[in-house]
């Protein structure tokens, strides 16, 4: 979400309409505002009482374009914000605001407004989870854990369980805490989506979010992953876009994903790095990909890749199909389609992309006055670092360690950047340091074999046949609805037929 996690360094585009502009929505009414007309944001959409209930976890960058946008299409959408006084203050932003508004410039030439507020916000999971059909944690990936936690008692039967970004080991995190009375009966779907929809930055909290870009097609790996075609059918109904069913969620870990991008990119511009280096400007992360940045960003797509086909090959192709695990440039290529201006090499997929424009590096500012005089440095608190590390590129080498793939590149990424983030995960080239419990890794869940991994989130699988299928919804006027209630009663019932 990228960053995927929604995009996450440097600062919005801001629109000079906003200055002042809160939203002015009276439940349930919402509004959209287009400079070259009026969209109609619910066609697709027959009444209130078909739409699946959405509970969106938390208020953080996705939250703030999700709830207005979710509901700018007729569902009743709940807010679970359950950190600190999350919950106190989005109540009082709604109060004073009347909604947020969400500045749409996924089309320059076309720039949207729309606004809209949830039905109830609260700290207490009882209040708002029970009734939601779909539950949204558009949350980093260390945050999964404690949400699940302390949702699980809340939960509706059939309920599915939307984690993006879809990587970070959500599928062993999920079933670590909500067990197989939950997952493997199929009671409650967990499903992990990539990319993360959404590219956008909060200009003012609880009032107002600049929104980059929604991406063109998603993928989708459920636990259990028999699951995984209605939890897609389902995706494609709320973003009206495209929607892969992935086999097994190995192939979701193994994704190209932020995981794939940050470390490399990073390590292209600053492996020459050191304790105290200063640097004269925090450059731009996308604007300036260059081609030894794409180089090592090609090397673990390549090595992705290869794991993933060791993975088929030691399973005799039951988990899934080798297209499921896409290499970097044709994904980018896959999810922003026209915001890309120049696709003909890895660099200019991200270099090009309108998507992409105005997010800096993972950097700290020094103050003047320090020894060096002031500058920019890597901040590895960062979640660049914290999270794609540990939750991302620790995944590929652990799967590559159980498979038994080297990965010359990702070891020499991840052996550099782990001192300076005082860790250890990689040792004589395995993932095997005192801090892989801190990883998501299958091996920081006592796994130690392949078979054993593939196992574990399989619970029945999907059939091979349907590996790699489709579900586009985007350019049919149907009742998406329909479909994706459709997709609620088949898990409910357990009446998938594969």
């Amino acid at each position: 979400l990228p960053p995927t996690s929604v995009e996450r360094e440097g600062e919005p585009r801001r629109n000079p309409r906003s200055s002042e502009r809160g939203g002015t929505t009276n439940l349930p009414m919402t509004s959209m505002k287009s400079e070259s007309k009026k969209e109609d944001a619910g066609h697709a959409y027959s009444g209130l009482a078909k739409k699946p209930v959405i509970c969106i976890v938390g208020g953080g960058n996705a939250s703030h374009v999700l709830i207005p946008y979710f509901r700018c299409k007729g569902h009743k959408v709940t807010v679970f914000a359950g950190h600190c006084d999350e919950a106190k203050r989005l109540t009082e932003a709604m109060a004073q605001h009347g909604g947020i508004t969400v500045f749409d410039r996924c089309d320059p030439k076309n720039l949207k407004e729309y606004s809209g507020r949830p039905n109830m916000i609260s700290k207490d999971p009882s209040t708002v989870v029970p009734q939601a059909d779909i539950v949204v944690m558009a949350l980093p990936s260390f945050a999964f854990k404690p949400v699940l936690t302390q949702i699980k008692a809340h939960l509706k039967e059939g309920a599915i369980i939307f984690g993006m970004p879809g990587q970070g080991g959500l599928d062993l995190v999920a079933l670590s805490v909500l067990g197989p009375e939950l997952l493997s009966s199929g009671r409650v779907t967990v499903a992990g989506l990539v990319p993360m929809p959404l590219n956008c930055r909060i200009m003012e909290w609880g009032k107002s979010v600049d929104l980059a870009s929604i991406k063109d097609s998603y993928d989708v790996a459920a636990v259990p992953a028999r699951n995984a075609p209605p939890a897609a059918a389902a995706c494609s109904a709320l973003f009206d876009r495209p929607t892969r069913a992935l086999s097994h969620y190995c192939a979701m870990a193994l994704h190209a994903s932020n995981p794939n991008i940050h470390p490399a990119r990073l390590y292209g511009l600053f492996s020459d790095f050191k304790e105290g280096k200063v640097y004269a400007e925090n450059p731009l992360f996308y604007e300036t990909f260059d081609e030894p940045s794409a180089a090592w960003v090609a090397r673990v797509s390549d090595e992705r890749l290869e794991i993933w086909r060791e993975v088929l090959r030691q399973s005799k192709g039951a988990i899934g199909r080798e297209g499921e695990v896409p290499d970097i440039q044709s994904y980018i290529i896959s999810i922003y389609g026209k915001q890309i201006h120049d696709a003909r090499t890895v660099a200019s997929v991200f270099s090009t992309n309108d998507g992409f424009k105005g997010f800096r590096c993972p950097m700290k500012k020094l103050s003047l006055g320090a020894k060096h005089g002031g500058g920019w440095t890597l901040d590895f608190a960062n979640r660049y670092f914290t999270e794609d590390i540990p939750e991302g590129f620790c995944v590929y080498k652990g799967i590559a360690d159980l498979a038994g793939v080297a990965t010359p590149a990702i070891d020499e990424i991840l052996g550099f950047f782990q001192r300076f983030m005082g860790k250890e995960y990689l040792v004589k080239g395995r993932l095997a340091g005192k801090d892989v419990r801190e990883t998501k890794a299958p091996q920081a869940f006592g796994i130690t074999g392949l078979a054993q991994y593939l196992e574990i989130t399989s619970s029945g699988g999907v059939a091979a046949a349907l590996a790699g299928v489709v579900l586009d919804l985007s350019s049919v006027r149907v009742d998406h609805d329909a479909i994706a209630t459709h997709a609620l009663a088949l898990i409910r019932s357990a009446s998938l037929v594969l």
